[in-house]
């Protein structure tokens, strides 16, 4: 456990370091994760009839308020620490390359639905709109995220057990 520990610590500081001093001035995979999810939304949308439009970051239903993908709502952050966990986590590493990619895959995924859902909420639900906001993640995310997890440790803890442990008798 103590090994975790130090090994999520590290990453986190490595991430905030690398992010802070390189990604973030740099500002190109913010502005790409930010305008791809604003576009796949209006797509998503698009495929039940609403009228969308989207400029760079912007994206807004025909007579409502528009939403704007910020850097802190581009899932960047999340993605990063979704992987510190399956990073430091002991755990077969082909497997870990799958739950990796198919995890920060997921998470973008439940971004364009999150954004698009931010754009009805604008619709249906415009007194309420940054409650939706401050809680979607509850709602979006952490769910899925904690499944993931904790599939992973499964899996881990059925690839470090011995074949004595694991047996019935």
């Amino acid at each position: 456990m103590i090994g975790f520990l130090v090994k999520a610590g590290l990453f986190y500081i490595v991430w905030q370091v690398v992010y802070d001093l390189v990604i973030y001035p740099d500002g190109r995979l913010d502005q790409f994760l930010a305008v791809s999810v604003a576009i796949l939304a209006k797509y998503g949308l698009a495929l039940f009839g609403w009228n969308i439009n989207v400029w760079d970051r912007l994206l807004v239903i025909d007579g409502y308020r528009g939403v704007e993908v910020l850097n802190g709502c581009n899932a960047l952050t999340l993605m990063a620490l979704y992987s510190g966990f399956i990073i430091s986590f002991q755990g077969p590493n082909q497997k870990r390359i799958i739950y990796l990619l198919g995890g920060i895959g997921i998470i973008f995924i439940l971004n364009v639905i999150r954004i698009m859902a931010f754009s009805l909420a604008t619709v249906y639900f415009q007194p309420h709109w940054d409650t939706f906001h401050e809680f979607s993640s509850f709602i979006f995310f952490y769910p899925v995220i904690l499944g993931i997890w904790y599939q992973w440790t499964l899996l881990s803890e059925e690839n470090t057990q011995s074949p004595s442990e694991l047996s019935i008798a």
